[in-house]
């Protein structure tokens, strides 16, 4: 007999470090659409303790489901429609026994979602959902008291007689069902039930979600000792000592984003004064988004439609530059600027391609800091509680002053100095009193009391980089 929830859940909270072995096996798909939620994140909010999760990075059609008994689905992106092939593939493994839990809200026009749910017997709407949120009792019994819900914002279903509804709003319209199908089961809800933070620091619902996915999904049985993999994009091609990597759906950007590549290095190159670290930038990942990309030293990934490309260029070389920049910096990041040290750079590559917006997004961040910041000598950007706004708009003036009065290419002189002045390895960390330490011996002058005009927190005592 399978353990309910409630045996479950009291046998986890009871087993002390007794490792227990998962009776989950989810897979989060972000073939659709990448978000850095669905990257390991919604498995820490809901299934952390009771199961094991994986990633699909490639296209769902080819997606092995044999010891997966949890689908996690979004809406998905109009960009990479759910084909057919990947429709007929998710019913055959809800069939077999698997849960399929789909995160979908209508929209106009309507997401790709919404021709998975209507497969499934189910419709999205655009009619907001009107909380209170009420449980029904068919999901009472499986989670084991009236929660409480915690909703963000979403839309309602329309459902066939199929559907058992789990929760209905306050017009008594259904916000989250499940339907049983062959041996399996498909949950269809809101996407406002869930968390939604890259941090998975926001586990709405998580005292309902955890015991109500492990009822649907251990109706079918896993091997725990044969671990799921994540799957991983199925397209690569050799592209001058870079690989390419994508899928199905985003084949049709590959090649256009990997140009943009190739037209972005040596301008990074021109910039810093040296190539990326030792080992880096080996891989290209084509991302299912627009919502930007991510650096993981060898590999950069970029979102194939990022600021609407190929309509518009400009963001995607400013992306491009981030996230490749990261690879200039590793393996030492640098301490406080190190994201808007890469966006920087993207804007440099940008200024010396001639792109009006690059300067546009300059000046626009620099007034931003000045507007919390006047002549930037007051904020300490190290602070714990310095606005966002204020450290990116102090970071790009710094960049500016250093070039206006060490410059040219001080910034290369920098990067330059870092590579020789750091070892490889064996250092635990990289300061800001480092960083300028490392600024001062590049250009050749003392710049602790230059960066304390400007409020910073640094002190030469506590670096053993200077005095040289």
């Amino acid at each position: 007999m399978l353990p309910t929830p409630l045996v479950l859940a009291l046998a986890l909270a009871t087993a002390g470090d007794d490792p227990i072995p998962p009776v989950v096996h989810s897979v989060s798909d972000i073939s659709q659409t990448f978000t850095f939620y669905m990257d390991g994140r919604f498995h820490r909010q809901y299934l952390d303790g009771v199961g094991r999760d994986a990633r699909n990075w490639g296209s769902l059609e080819h997606l092995d489901l044999e010891n997966v008994n949890l689908l996690i689905l979004t809406a998905g992106d109009a960009h990479i429609p759910y084909t057919e092939a990947a429709l007929d593939h998710v019913e055959d493994y809800v069939r077999d026994g698997g849960t399929a839990l789909i995160m979908a809200d209508g929209q106009d026009p309507m997401p790709p979602g919404a021709a998975l749910t209507a497969h499934f017997g189910a419709t999205l709407t655009t009619s907001s959902v009107t909380p209170p949120l009420e449980t029904t009792p068919a999901a009472r019994r499986l989670i084991d008291r009236d929660h409480e819900w915690v909703f963000r914002r979403g839309t309602v279903l329309e459902l066939s007689r199929k559907w058992t509804v789990h929760l209905r709003d306050e017009g008594d319209r259904p916000v989250f069902a499940a339907r049983d199908l062959g041996k399996g089961h498909v949950l269809l809800g809101s996407r406002g039930l869930f968390g939604s933070r890259p941090d998975a620091s926001d586990p709405i619902n998580a005292e309902a979600w955890t015991p109500l996915l492990v009822h649907y999904a251990t109706s079918k049985r896993i091997d725990p000792d044969l671990p799921h993999n994540s799957t991983w994009a199925e397209h690569e091609r050799e592209l001058g000592g870079l690989i390419l990597e994508f899928h199905d759906g985003t084949e049709r950007y590959a090649d256009a984003v990997a140009a943009e590549y190739k037209t972005v290095h040596p301008h990074l190159v021109a910039i810093t004064g040296v190539e990326p670290s030792e080992g880096m930038i080996k891989r290209l990942l084509i991302l299912p988004t627009g919502g930007g990309g991510f650096s993981s030293g060898q590999r950069i990934a970029i979102g194939a439609w990022w600021g609407n490309y190929p309509e518009r260029r400009y963001p995607m070389v400013e992306l491009i530059g981030h996230e490749a920049g990261h690879s200039w910096v590793l393996p030492h990041a640098e301490p406080l600027w190190n994201e808007p040290i890469a966006t920087y750079l993207g804007i440099q590559v940008g200024l010396r391609l001639d792109m009006d917006e690059a300067q546009q997004t300059l000046d626009k961040q620099i007034a931003r800091g000045r507007a919390l910041d006047p002549d930037f000598t007051t904020i300490d950007p190290l602070s714990p509680d310095a606005p966002r706004d204020l450290i990116w708009g102090k970071s790009y003036f710094v960049f500016e002053e250093l070039e206006r009065l060490h410059g040219p290419g001080a910034l290369a002189k920098y990067f330059r100095t870092k590579r020789e002045l750091l070892p490889k390895g064996g250092r635990n960390n990289y300061t800001m009193d480092d960083c300028v330490a490392v600024w001062s011996t590049a250009v050749g002058e003392d710049l602790f009391p230059w960066f304390a005009s400007l409020a910073f927190d640094v002190d030469e005592s506590r670096t053993s980089l200077w005095p040289r």
